[in-house]
């Protein structure tokens, strides 16, 4: 896969790298929602109502329930994505939202 990633610890440091960026740095956030310090969904939640930011956020969990899909879906996420991450399902989600960047239907 030819792009470039950033690795943030925790969603305080997620939070704070996407302040701190030129806008358009980042094409997406794959975000876990179980992390140390500030989890993904209270990152989420600042990343869209206090930064304001409507860049795609893809949940990343080992969780399938449907109550965390549901809180996932109230809070902004725009995709779910399962643990453990496998390199062609992770190939086609970074296709799919360069498609929708770029203007063209993924479906």
């Amino acid at each position: 896969m030819k792009c470039s990633t950033q690795r943030a610890e925790n969603g305080k440091i997620a939070v704070d790298l996407l302040r701190d960026s030129i806008p358009g740095t980042f094409d997406f956030v794959l975000m876990d929602i179980r992390m140390p310090v500030m989890d993904g969904i209270e990152a989420t939640k600042v990343i869209r109502s206090e930064l304001k930011l409507d860049i795609p956020i893809v949940a990343l969990t080992g969780e399938m329930s449907a109550d965390i899909r549901s809180e996932c879906d109230l809070i902004g996420f725009d995709d779910f994505f399962q643990k453990p991450v496998k390199k062609d399902k992770l190939q086609h989600l970074i296709a799919k939202f360069k498609n929708i960047q770029n203007g063209v239907s993924s479906t």
